[in-house]
This record gives C-alpha cells, structure tokens and sequence, in this order.
C-alpha cells in the first residue's frame, strides 16, 4: 500500500532521485515554488527584518528567540529561512520540515478551499479581500491559513529539531521530512541488508541511516527506532510513518 507520505508528494509531483543522500536545498526549489535563504544567526528578529527591508506583509510573536529554520507562505508560493551556522545535515533536515509543512499545512488546505468554493474564494486565500460571512462559517475554511503563513522552526534547549513529543502538526512534517531525506522502503531496505548489526541493534541502524541519508544522528536514533519497531511514546507513529492503519 502507498503510505500517506507518498500520496503527498506523488500529488505534488514531488518525485526525487534514488539517490543519497539527497541536497533538497537544490532539488526542492526545481520541483516546488519554493525559494530557500540561509540567513547567519537566524532569529525572530533576522527574519523580521529580511522581511520589512522587502516590503513583505507578515505577522509577528513579538518575542526574540534563536530559530533553525521558518517557513513565509502567501498564495501558494514560499520561502524557507536556515540558519546557516547549522551543519548541512541539519539545515537539510531543516529543509525538508519547512517544505512539509508548506505542502501540508498550506498548499493543500488552499486547493481544499479551491476545489470546494471555487476561484471565488482565491482572493480570501491570497489576503486580497476579507471573506463574507458566508464564507467566514464555511468548514472548509477552519484551519485554512488566509494571507500570510509563518511558521516558525524554534531551537529546544539540547538544540535538536526532531522532537515526536510535540502536536500531531509537527509529527506529520518531522515524518515526511524523513520520507524527503530517507524515504522509509529505502531505509528499511538499508536495515534488512544489515541485519547482522553487532551490538546495539538501533544504535547500529541510527549510525547506518545517518551515514547513507546523512541524518543529523539525533534524527536518525528517532528514525531508527520507528523502523524498527521498538519502543516509542506514540505506538501508532510507525505505522501511521509506513502507511498502515490510521
């Protein structure tokens, strides 16, 4: 069965190379109207600034914080911030959950909103017009973001950027983030070749995946045991992760 992850970016024309580990910093732009700027010492308050020296329209926390990576959407177009003192593994990483979060979180609600309204309701979507009261009430525009989406990709206190505890939202782009860079029949294929790993089984395949698909090894420890099937906090992540039950 095609797992979730796959439809998304099979929908979206988002075939990638078989080859790893990928640069999605190149590839993405070429197949998604998505730019990517690496920005030194990226916080609130760089990409603030980037942003009004361009005359951009954008909505603001207010608080000043270190960020890894945010995501600026408007009209189904986009532009992804790195910090570019990141390593490359990690802004790759950085790049491949912004991006799901621009295709999950933004492209596919507005074409939900589109295909069930029509061209009418463009304008509302895009920040041009305020929408009627008609279409203020309509369920196909809850959780549709109008005008400009931000996201904003914050640094935890161990600095890592795979975190499954957080909300469902997050897991969905940290999950298919990890099907951009290794997408699981090929990680999985990775593990079963190796499965004579001495020692530690899922260090042994965290170190594995994180040199094939150059993972940020944090990452690849968390990857490694949802492929396996080993403990985790959420026991339908897995499964949800390779397409099975939802």
């Amino acid at each position: 069965m095609t797992s979730r992850n796959q439809e998304i970016l099979e929908d979206h024309g988002l075939v990638l190379p078989e080859a790893f580990p990928r640069d999605l910093i190149a590839l993405i732009p070429l197949r998604l109207p998505l730019t990517f700027v690496a920005l030194e010492d990226l916080t609130t308050r760089a990409l603030r600034d980037w942003l009004t020296r361009r005359h951009i329209s954008h909505v603001s926390d207010g608080s000043h914080r270190r960020l890894h990576g945010a995501l600026v959407a408007r009209a189904g177009h986009g532009i992804v911030f790195l910090d570019s003192a990141d390593v490359a593994a990690e802004q790759q990483l950085t790049a491949a959950h912004e991006t799901a979060h621009f295709l999950e979180d933004h492209v596919r609600p507005r074409q939900k909103a589109l295909d069930a309204i029509g061209e009418v309701i463009r304008p509302v979507l895009d920040g041009h017009r305020a929408p009627t009261r008609e279409e203020s009430v309509s369920s196909v525009l809850n959780r549709v973001p109008l005008g400009t989406h931000v996201h904003l990709m914050a640094r935890g206190r161990t600095g890592a950027i795979c975190r499954w505890e957080v909300e469902e939202r997050e897991q969905r782009a940290d999950r298919l983030a990890l099907e951009l860079l290794a997408p699981a029949k090929a990680a999985l294929s990775l593990l079963r070749e190796s499965a004579g790993l001495s020692g530690d089984r899922e260090a042994g395949a965290a170190a594995l995946l994180s040199q094939e698909f150059d993972l940020p090894l944090i990452a690849a420890r968390t990857y490694a045991t949802l492929l396996l099937g080993g403990s985790r906090p959420r026991p339908k992540l897995s499964e949800r992760l390779l397409g099975g039950n939802r």
